[in-house]
């Protein structure tokens, strides 16, 4: 991959059409020797706004928002290439399918902070997605956009991914993309807040069935099938009017600020939501990742210091360290941690936190340790493959990427992944709302209902239709 881009620095103009032009035929003529299925990456420095904004401007458009609590922020619009992967060999076949493609990717930097970047997730099942109204996701999706827009305190950058042999036209597509979405930064948006609105209905099971689920789930851990399995709500929401997933992901701003706000949007679908748990971050050999697991409502009094004394959450979250160290120690020659949790305190709920930090003893890419972390039995369970099995026999609906991994890499193998928690799918007037519990043998029904309920409240409180 060559290492030849456009400068981003204080020389580049960055209000003026003539930058925007003068990349474009710098492209044309850096490029004339490759292949015209080869992709061209042009990039110009542009205006520094909200990611969100240039989202919502373009609401035809695949698109991806991804904003984190602190460091660079992305949003994409469009689709340049995407590949995908199905059941068992979902990670294989991503892995395969990202060498293909960087392949054919010129003028591209590796390691800057605004550097290409593949956008995407992987279902919480190998079949997950597969429901109809997760049409456009699948087991696994990523995407390197069309348009990539990042943001770092502020600098940002836009760029487009385009053929060489569209690229040659006096004007496309991709193109007329690029030029509208500059001029939209141009402008400095801000994005539009959308509107509160009640649903006209609201599908859930009721109490007593999930609390039943539960108790039949701790009796499997009481008879030694399981030490630990996650129990899950979905919740059925109809809208009269069209709700906006990009209003819905800035309402997040306010009831999840410190969390990861993420958006993948298909079609007139879009995923989204606001989760507290990173599930791995790699950076050439130096991983960072952590157990989240164990919670209690925020506002009970002594909340703290009851969450740190429990038992049953002391045990889940015990297995969940466990579990992730397990995964990592083989390919690692060095494994930090501390010697008990921490408390990770959210608007609504505090959470068991366990930082790791580790050093790989070997060059990996950050895929390879995604597929020996998920799901972790923050999600699934202990032992994973009977959890697993009790999850798809005991949910009657499909996950789809709710408790996915969902994430970036980029052309050297690094990454952020988070796991897809506080999440949801809008479509038009729908929408399908997710939050699960961690069931040990000290777990009780009606409090496992509970903090699920505590769990959905960011996203039922966020949620926005269209002005």
């Amino acid at each position: 991959m060559s290492q030849r881009h456009a400068r981003l620095d204080e020389d580049v103009p960055t209000g003026e059409r003539g930058s925007l032009s003068a990349e474009i035929d710098a492209a044309r003529a850096d490029s004339r020797h490759a292949s015209p299925n080869d992709l061209v990456l042009l990039r110009v420095a542009a205006p520094a706004v909200a990611p969100e904004a240039l989202v919502q401007r373009f609401p035809d458009e695949d698109a991806v928002s991804w904003r984190p609590p602190e460091g660079p922020c992305f949003a994409g619009l469009g689709v340049a290439a995407a590949i995908g992967g199905q059941d068992a060999g979902r990670f294989a076949d991503v892995s395969r399918g990202q060498a293909a493609l960087w392949s054919r990717l010129r003028r591209a930097p590796e390691g800057a902070w605004d550097a290409p970047r593949l956008f995407g997730g992987f279902a919480f099942a190998p079949n997950g997605a597969s429901s109809e109204h997760w049409a456009g996701f699948g087991p696994a999706r990523f995407v390197l956009p069309r348009i990539s827009y990042a943001v770092v305190e502020q600098r940002a950058s836009l760029a487009l991914a385009i053929e060489r042999r569209e690229l040659e036209r006096p004007s496309s597509a991709g193109l007329d993309l690029f030029r509208r979405a500059y001029d939209v930064l141009l402008g400095s948006p801000r994005p539009l807040p959308g509107e509160a609105v009640a649903p006209a209905s609201r599908r859930d099971g009721d109490p007593e069935s999930f609390e039943r689920q539960v108790e039949q789930l701790v009796q499997r851990i009481q008879r030694g099938e399981l030490q630990k399995v996650v129990a899950a709500r979905e919740v059925q929401l109809a809208y009269p009017t069209p709700l906006d997933p990009v209003a819905t992901v800035v309402g997040l701003s306010e009831q999840a600020p410190e969390c990861l706000r993420f958006l993948f949007r298909s079609g007139d679908a879009a995923f989204l939501g606001a989760t507290p748990e990173r599930l791995l971050r790699k950076r050439g050999r130096r991983v960072e990742t952590e157990a989240l697991a164990g919670s209690i409502d925020s506002r009970d009094e002594s909340a703290e210091d009851r969450l740190q004394a429990s038992a049953k959450d002391l045990e889940e979250h015990a297995l969940v360290v466990s579990a992730i160290t397990s995964a990592l120690e083989p390919l690692c020659d060095r494994l930090e941690l501390p010697p008990r949790p921490g408390v990770r305190s959210l608007k609504h709920l505090l959470h068991l936190c366990t930082p790791i930090q580790a050093r790989l003893n070997r060059d990996s890419h950050v895929l390879e340790l995604l597929e020996r972390l998920h799901p972790t039995p923050a999600v699934g369970g202990v032992p994973t493959r009977a959890a697993l099995e009790c999850i798809a026999h005991s949910e009657s609906f499909d996950r789809g990427w709710y408790a996915g991994a969902i994430g970036w890499f980029d052309a050297l193998g690094d990454g952020d992944f988070n796991v897809a928690l506080r999440s949801g799918l809008l479509r038009s007037e729908r929408a399908w709302l997710f939050a699960g519990a961690g069931l040990v043998r000290g777990s009780k029904a009606e409090l496992e209902y509970a903090e699920t309920t505590w769990k959905l409240t960011a996203m039922l409180s966020s949620l926005r239709a269209r002005r």
